[in-house]
C-alpha cells in the first residue's frame, strides 16, 4: 500500500468513531413510503420477495427492505418457517432480507397477490390501496428502504428475518415510538412537506431500530453488530475506520486493542469469520467500488486513492472480491458505459 489520500475523512481519536453511522453512510440508505392500505375484514395479501417487488416498482436497486406500520386496527403477518406474528396498532415490522410474506385479518381471507392490487405506474402521492369486505378496518403504511448492494450483505446478514417493534414495548415518549407514530400520521395526511418528510422519517426509524438491536445483543451473538460491540474487535474496527489508509498490520491493531496478535485474530474469526486484514481489504475495496459507481474517475485514480501501488494490483484484488475486473464491474453497474 502507498501513502495516498484517504477515501474516508479521519476523526479525532478512535473512541469518537461511530461505526454504525460510518457503515450506514456508505450504504446510501434512502427510505420511501409508497402507499397505505385500507383493508376490511375479511382480507389477505401475499407480498412477493424484494427482488420481485423491486422489478414492479421504480427503485434504483433490487436491494430493498420492506416495512409495514399498522396505523389502525390489527393483522397477522406470516413468514414461511416462522410462527405468525400479530401486529397491533402502532407496531412496525421490518423484513431485512425482503422475504415474501403474507398479511391477513382476523378472518383470514384469501391472500390476493400484491401485483393484482397495485395500479399501473406512475402512482400518485398518497396512494391508497383498498381490499377486502365490509368488516372491521385495518390501515397499514407500506414502504421500503433502499440500500446499495455492495454493503447490503456484510452488515445485515446477521439480522433476524423479521424485526417486530411492538408499540407496548416502547416508552410512549421515546424517540422510536414517536417516529413510528409521526410516520403513520404524515402518511395519512396531505400537509405541505409530507412527501419530503416521509423518507427521512423512515430512515430515522430504520437507524433507531438497528441501534436498539445492536444495544440489546447478548454476549453470545456473532456478526458485524456483535463485533462492533466487542471491546477488542470493536476497538480494532474503530482504528481501521478512523485511519483507513494507514499501513495497518495485525500487530499494530492488536497493540491498539490491548491484546495479543493471536487473541485479536481469534476474536475476528469468531465474530466475523475473517481475519482483521481481510476485513480491512474488503472495506477498502467496497468504498473504492462506491467511488467507481458515483464518481466519473479513471480506475487508475481510484486505485491510487485506495492505496494500491498499481492499477494491476488493484484490479486483481477487486476481481477476487467482486468476481469481475473494475472496468467490467463498472459497466455492469452503469449499462451503456463505454469504458473504465
Amino acid at each position: 500500500m502507498t501513502e495516498t489520500q484517504a477515501i474516508l475523512p479521519e476523526t479525532q481519536g478512535a473512541a469518537s468513531v461511530d461505526l454504525l453511522s460510518d457503515v450506514l453512510s456508505a450504504m446510501h440508505l434512502s427510505g420511501v413510503v409508497l402507499f397505505r392500505t385500507e383493508f376490511r375484514e375479511p382480507w389477505g395479501l401475499a407480498a412477493p420477495d424484494s427482488r420481485q417487488m423491486a422489478s414492479m416498482l421504480p427503485f434504483r436497486t433490487e436491494h430493498i427492505i420492506p416495512f409495514h406500520i399498522v396505523a389502525e386496527g390489527a393483522c397477522w403477518l406470516e413468514l414461511e418457517g416462522h410462527e405468525r406474528v400479530w401486529l397491533k396498532e402502532g407496531d412496525a415490522v421490518l423484513l431485512p432480507y425482503g422475504d415474501s410474506h403474507g398479511l391477513c385479518g382476523r378472518l383470514r381471507g384469501a391472500k390476493l397477490p400484491a401485483a393484482q392490487l397495485l395500479p399501473p405506474l406512475p402512482w400518485p402521492d398518497g396512494l391508497v390501496v383498498e381490499h377486502g369486505g365490509a368488516g372491521e378496518r385495518t390501515q397499514i403504511i407500506c414502504g421500503f428502504l433502499q440500500c446499495d448492494e455492495l454493503l447490503f450483505h456484510p452488515m445485515l446478514r446477521n439480522l433476524p428475518p423479521l424485526m417486530h417493534v411492538r408499540s407496548e414495548g416502547l416508552a410512549s415518549g421515546g424517540w422510536l415510538a414517536h417516529t413510528i407514530r409521526h410516520t403513520a400520521f404524515e402518511a395519512r395526511q396531505t400537509h405541505p412537506g409530507s412527501r419530503a418528510m416521509l423518507p427521512r422519517l423512515t430512515e430515522l426509524m430504520f437507524v433507531e431500530i438497528l441501534r436498539n438491536f445492536m444495544q440489546s445483543l447478548p454476549a453470545t451473538e456473532v456478526g458485524w453488530f456483535a463485533a462492533a460491540n466487542d471491546a477488542v474487535v470493536g476497538a480494532a474496527l474503530k482504528c481501521m475506520h478512523m485511519k483507513l489508509m494507514d499501513d495497518w498490520s495485525v500487530e499494530k491493531l492488536a497493540a491498539q486493542s490491548g491484546v495479543s496478535r493471536t487473541a485479536l485474530t481469534a476474536r475476528f474469526k469468531h465474530l466475523l469469520d475473517m481475519t482483521p486484514m481481510h476485513y480491512l481489504t474488503g472495506w477498502r475495496l467496497q468504498l473504492a467500488a462506491q467511488r467507481m459507481k458515483t464518481a466519473d474517475l479513471p480506475v487508475k485514480c481510484i486505485a491510487d486513492e485506495a492505496g494500491y501501488v498499481s492499477e494491476a494490483a488493484f484490479s486483481r484484488a477487486f476481481k477476487r472480491h467482486f468476481g469481475l475486473p473494475p472496468a467490467a464491474w463498472r459497466r455492469q453497474q452503469t449499462p451503456g458505459r463505454a469504458g473504465g
